[in-house]
């Protein structure tokens, strides 16, 4: 972020996604409110969470469906910067595994503090749907995985539209 502060140019600038943050244990309300002053473009999503074995599961879902503050971060980039486009990225999918409780993924973060580990982990525990997993698709023929992902967009879309425009 020093990069961005210490360079005052329309043309520099970040690409905000609304939720990749939370696999490195980031509070995504908080990078969205940190990098909104620098947002030329964004990924919007909603994200879905569920706990594992190894740490958690996180999956992109369909706009509303998800925990994040949708309106709220549209609102926060809006104040910033009015002229950031709002792009979706709506990536069905089977669940990423963010193996967070194992040595080898504090491998590229040796400086970071236990309170992320901690915050994120009351996070899914919060935001977890008991009964309710996150969706899976790879066992589904393509076909099917193709249907799913076009109903995923165009329920995004209707969502924009009714709540985020």
């Amino acid at each position: 972020m020093s990069i961005l502060k210490s360079y005052s140019s329309e043309y520099l600038g970040t690409c905000l996604d609304f939720g990749n943050n939370i696999a490195l244990l980031d509070d995504p309300m908080e990078v969205v409110e940190q990098l909104a002053p620098f947002a030329l473009t964004t990924h919007v999503k909603d994200m879905g969470v569920e706990p594992s074995s190894d740490g958690f599961l996180l999956s992109e879902m369909p706009l509303g469906e998800g925990f994040l503050d949708l309106p709220r971060m549209f609102e926060v980039v809006r104040r910033a910067r009015p002229k950031t486009n709002f792009n979706l990225e709506m990536i069905t999918r089977d669940p990423l595994r963010i193996p967070c409780l194992t040595d080898k993924y504090w491998a590229s973060f040796p400086d970071r503090k236990g309170m992320f580990l901690a915050r994120t982990i009351r996070l899914v525990q919060k935001e977890a749907r008991p009964g309710k997993p996150l969706p899976r698709i790879s066992q589904l023929p393509p076909q099917e995985q193709l249907k799913i992902e076009e109903e995923n967009v165009k329920s995004c879309l209707r969502y924009a539209r009714e709540k985020l425009a």
